[in-house]
């Protein structure tokens, strides 16, 4: 058990599943019912249960609409995280126009006083 514990979720490779957990160990060792005592030891573990991400579709993805003109369609979103501007500015308000593809970035700050 000690060594798939190793070659599962040690601190330098993660906690892989059963193909690449199997392939690792394999390169250097083997046992009767490698297979099945790995996959037994990877079911039972409870982070690689919890952490992994759900694959299951949720439904069907729908394409954006094309846009026609410019500004018709936009998105917008605010950036932090930035180093501080001369002015105090610490956030960008960024604005795309998807027609163009052409970006405006207004710098703002974090706190917005009333």
């Amino acid at each position: 058990m000690h060594v798939i514990r190793e070659a599962h979720a040690s601190r330098v490779s993660g906690h892989f599943g059963v193909g690449k957990t199997v392939a690792q160990l394999q390169r250097y060792c083997y046992w009767s019912q490698m297979n099945e005592t790995i996959v037994k030891y990877i079911k039972g573990c409870v982070m690689s249960s919890t952490s992994k991400p759900n694959n299951k579709k949720l439904g069907f993805y729908m394409p954006r609409p094309i846009p026609f003109r410019p500004w018709d369609n936009i998105s917008m979103d605010f950036v932090g995280g930035i180093p501080m501007f001369r002015k105090g500015h610490d956030y960008l308000y960024v604005v795309v126009d998807r027609f163009r593809k052409m970006c405006i970035l207004v710098p703002c700050k974090k706190k917005v006083s009333p």
